[in-house]
């Protein structure tokens, strides 16, 4: 399969002072932060154009959290040239990690959020590619059927008319027809996209970082927290205690973050629980397996086909805090019983099978939806990127490329930088 990146399996990152991306990187860091860090190494920059940001021996971007947004901005800048090393505190695909779990949808209907889905057509392409490139499975193409209000109908058909998108509004009859193992007596508009699919999730990430290692980048897993400040700038970061100097430094510790920069974040995250089911189908009845069934997206809930793991059904839970550190994750028995309701009502045939698997973790949203990314207001080289609000996963790949655009000082849309800015967010307030 053809990779759309100019073989990087066979490339390896350039670290010389010469690289482009190197130089693009010094200059962003230290245009932001007005001299980013005042040692000798950097001291030496001014004078000596091409020079790395700091010695060689000290990386040129910090980034902690290695999960969607943080593993593949990782790999991008490693690509790009940029000597980096990616910090976790309990490793990629973890079970705390909000980028957990065994599996994620990716769909391209966001009701009138165009920027979505542009950004998840690219993502899918992406993971496609990757999944060659990464050498193992990640990617199961099998569609999406949404239910949809007869409202937001017309405007996500226009949406996807404009982007040559295809997609099929259909009713119960089609549905039976088509699905008969469904049942969507209750839903006069299903939206049909034909495009996306089911990507593993944990897997997905330890392969980011794996990739990410053997190109030339550094993992540390250790507990990384903000260093000493002054005039505007982080003098380094602690890692287990330790001082760790860089350029840049990335926080993308996603549930985490409102922890690290509490005055700053403390109201503009919010991280509910979330619980999630795998219902297990009957021997020999393969009608729930991704190669026949889209994934489910309902008003209330939202399902994964069959990927060797079971039927994904995410139940519905009223935002509950949750700590990713100490949080209990052990399910409880009323959203049991509402997986099992619902299953019965929309897949009949799997009424009354066991549930074989369960995930406990915690998602992290803005006030409304949109990702967070942008300098920290006081600490011009230091950059937040999180509050994923349920889509950050998916779009991994673009997420990636997208922060090394920006941390390297490349031209980026202006109006996705805004959207994404501090000052476009306010306090998150608890939802249903």
């Amino acid at each position: 399969m053809p990779h759309p990146f100019d073989s990087p399996l066979d490339r390896q990152a350039d670290d010389s002072p010469q690289n482009p991306a190197r130089r693009s990187l010094l200059a962003a860091g230290l245009a932001g932060a007005a001299g980013v860090m005042a040692s000798p190494a950097l001291s030496q920059v001014a004078t000596r154009p091409g020079a790395p940001a700091i010695s060689r021996n000290l990386p040129d971007v910090a980034i902690v959290g290695a999960g969607a947004f943080g593993g593949w901005t990782a790999l991008a800048l490693r690509e790009a040239g940029a000597r980096v090393t990616l910090i976790d505190a309990y490793g990629a695909g973890n079970p705390r990690a909000s980028s957990g779990d065994e599996s994620r949808l990716i769909r391209l209907s966001y009701g009138s959020r165009e920027i979505y889905t542009r950004w998840a057509r690219k993502a899918a392409e992406l993971w496609d590619a990757r999944q060659s490139e990464f050498g193992r499975r990640l990617y199961y193409p099998n569609g999406s059927l949404r239910v949809i209000r007869e409202a937001e109908l017309a405007p996500q058909k226009a949406i996807f008319d404009r982007l040559g998108i295809p997609y099929e509004a259909i009713g119960p009859d089609e549905v039976r027809k088509r699905w008969p193992q469904l049942n969507y007596d209750d839903s006069p508009h299903i939206f049909y996209e034909t495009t996306g699919g089911i990507v593993k999730a944990r897997e997905s990430m330890i392969a980011v970082a794996e990739t990410f290692m053997q190109k030339g980048g550094k993992v540390i897993v250790g507990h990384a927290v903000p260093g000493p400040s002054a005039s505007g700038r982080m003098a380094h970061l602690l890692v287990n205690g330790e001082p760790l100097s860089a350029g840049l430094s990335l926080f993308a510790c996603g549930p985490w973050l409102p922890k690290v920069f509490p005055a700053l974040l403390g109201d503009r995250i919010r991280v509910p629980r979330r619980e999630i089911f795998y219902v297990g189908s009957p021997m020999n009845d393969h009608r729930y397996r991704w190669e026949h069934l889209p994934n489910l997206s309902d008003l209330d809930t939202y399902t994964a086909s069959d990927i060797d793991y079971g039927v994904k059904v995410a139940a519905r839970l009223a935002d509950m805090p949750m700590d990713p550190d100490g949080g209990d994750r052990m399910p409880t028995d009323f959203l049991r019983q509402q997986v099992r309701d619902y299953v019965a009502r929309r897949m009949p045939g799997l009424k009354d099978q066991p549930i074989v698997a369960t995930r406990v973790c915690q998602t992290e949203y803005s006030d409304n939806s949109h990702f967070i990314v942008d300098r920290h207001p006081d600490m011009a080289n230091v950059w937040i990127a999180g509050a994923g609000s349920g889509h950050a996963f998916k779009m991994g790949p673009v997420l990636g490329n997208y922060l090394r655009d920006r941390m390297l000082g490349r031209q980026t849309d202006p109006a996705e930088d805004a959207l994404f800015a501090l000052a476009a967010h306010k306090a998150a307030v608890a939802g249903g």
